[in-house]
């Protein structure tokens, strides 16, 4: 779903856009090509005949590893202690910005946009480290929210 005064992708489905404040219409999509209304479920434009996928606003994409590195395995727990201190700090510091931004979205009815890149910064570095910990990849994970 598309917000009418912004044209930027809304994230489920909101009462007011994150990003402008605006009302988006209720029960109401927009194709992501010609920026005309659709139904929730449609499968295809009816304006431009795009198809259209709706898909589930969060994903995780993991792949089967035919083989991963014995020594990296094996050193792994030593590997990641590094990244869990770091995270421990940031938890601390995601869990204040929850705070603020519970707040805010009470009184301003919209999220923090510094507030909604530090958290999902803060929640794809952590799915990483915790991918790596759980040996679903041998990619040591970047110390950084992108």
């Amino acid at each position: 779903m598309f917000c009418r005064n912004c044209d930027k992708e809304l994230i489920g489905t909101p009462e007011i856009c994150p990003n402008c404040g605006a009302r988006p219409l209720t029960g109401t999509s927009f194709c992501p090509s010609c920026g005309s209304s659709t139904t929730p479920m449609s499968e295809m434009c009816v304006k431009c005949g795009t198809r259209l996928i709706w898909r589930y606003p969060i994903t995780i994409d993991v792949r089967y590893s035919e083989r991963l590195s014995r020594l990296t395995t094996f050193f792994r727990i030593f590997m990641v202690i590094p990244q869990w201190i770091v995270l421990y700090f940031l938890n601390i510091a995601a869990q204040v910005v929850l705070f603020i931004s519970w707040w805010a979205i009470l009184i301003l009815g919209r999220y923090p946009r510094w507030a909604f890149d530090f958290v999902s910064g803060y929640f794809r570095w952590y799915s990483r480290v915790l991918g790596y910990s759980m040996l679903l990849t041998d990619k040591y994970p970047p110390f950084s929210f992108k």
